[in-house]
């Protein structure tokens, strides 16, 4: 199912999931639901294919959060506004760290982000960072 690879899943009282492809004599989602449900949660709905309804999918990790369906493009454009407003390189940087790092340990997982962060995630100045604060604010 498209939705278990997306990054953020928002949903609203309509929203339902059902991975149908044992039904069908297909195979999908085996790479990606166990990452959101854990392996049990995944084994069951691939193996049954029953309906999970929009408080379950949160509970379980299939969706981030449930809105009204008359708010679901205003609270999904409010989420990307707040992404977009960050910087581009480090959000990216981010995910790539997340999904390269599936399947380490804690101590590989954090050396390849200190590595990253000495490397191709190096940071500017911290004035860099601050700068539309600095700009209301002042340099003090």
């Amino acid at each position: 199912m498209l939705s278990s690879t997306l990054d953020l899943r928002i949903g609203c009282e309509q929203t339902a999931f059902r991975f149908l492809a044992a039904s069908y004599g297909r195979v999908n989602s085996t790479w990606s639901l166990p990452l959101l449900v854990g392996l049990p949660k995944a084994k069951e709905l691939l193996y049954t294919g029953r309906v999970v309804l929009p408080e379950e999918a949160e509970r379980i990790g299939l969706l981030n959060q449930i809105v009204p369906a008359a708010k679901l493009l205003d609270s999904c454009l409010e989420i990307a506004q707040m992404i977009a407003k960050n910087d581009a390189r480090m959000v990216q940087g981010i995910k790539r760290l997340l999904h390269e790092q599936m399947g380490m340990g804690w101590r590989e997982r954090y050396d390849n982000e200190e590595q990253a962060r000495a490397t191709w995630l190096a940071a500017g100045h911290p004035r860099e960072g601050f700068k539309d604060f600095l700009s209301r604010k002042g340099s003090a």
